[in-house]
């Protein structure tokens, strides 16, 4: 059983109890998220039906995660990755914005659209073989890497972004992105051939 789904149980207490689990089967869940050790009584209603809800809850949680509504719009256009502000949120450096803003670099389309809250950009390149990205094993988004974001400003001509990420690198250094050049960041010598420019 995840910890992650324990915790979010025992968080939710108010909707929980009564409704998916009685109180005396809520305390022992309760004990499991902080990890003390359960009598015999309390393992045999673990082992029965806690057991089985949790299980229940588990694998919906997974078809949500997995039918997540940005995940199914954008792997159903091929190639791509997300880039610019939420990357560099994605990535753990923009706890302090909420973006408007979602890029995308791709190889089929070009253009906005509106997305929930959300406008989504789609910038189209010739090809992203040689562009570093990571995938998030959650959602299965793909998202540029902090050296790629500073890459793909070119593209998305987003002036905020370059704003942002110089300001990152200049107080994170290394940790935030390793360059050849560390003194300088204009210095960065890009190839923009590889990226089909």
């Amino acid at each position: 059983m995840h910890q992650k789904l324990i915790n979010w149980i025992v968080n939710k207490e108010d909707l929980i109890v009564p409704t998916l689990f009685k109180p005396v089967q809520f305390n022992v869940v309760k004990k499991l998220s902080l990890g003390e050790k359960l009598n015999d009584n309390e393992k045999r209603y673990l082992r029965g039906k806690i057991r089985q809800k949790i299980l229940v809850l588990e694998e919906l949680m997974q078809k949500e995660v997995k039918h997540d509504e940005l995940a199914i719009l954008l792997n159903n256009i091929g190639s791509y990755y997300i880039t610019g502000p939420e990357a560099l949120k994605h990535n753990g450096y923009g706890w302090y914005y909420e973006s408007k803003l979602i890029e995308v670099i791709n190889t089929k389309i070009e253009g906005v659209i509106n997305f929930k809250e959300k406008k989504v950009r789609f910038i189209r390149i010739k090809s992203i073989n040689y562009s570093k990205i990571i995938t998030d094993k959650e959602t299965g988004l793909k998202y540029a890497t902090n050296e790629q974001i500073l890459k793909d400003i070119m593209f998305t001509k987003n002036e905020y972004t370059k704003i942002a990420w110089m300001q990152m690198f200049k107080q994170y250094g290394n940790i935030f992105a390793k360059l050849k050049k560390h003194n300088n960041v204009a210095e960065t010598k890009i190839d923009y051939l590889k990226y089909g420019v």
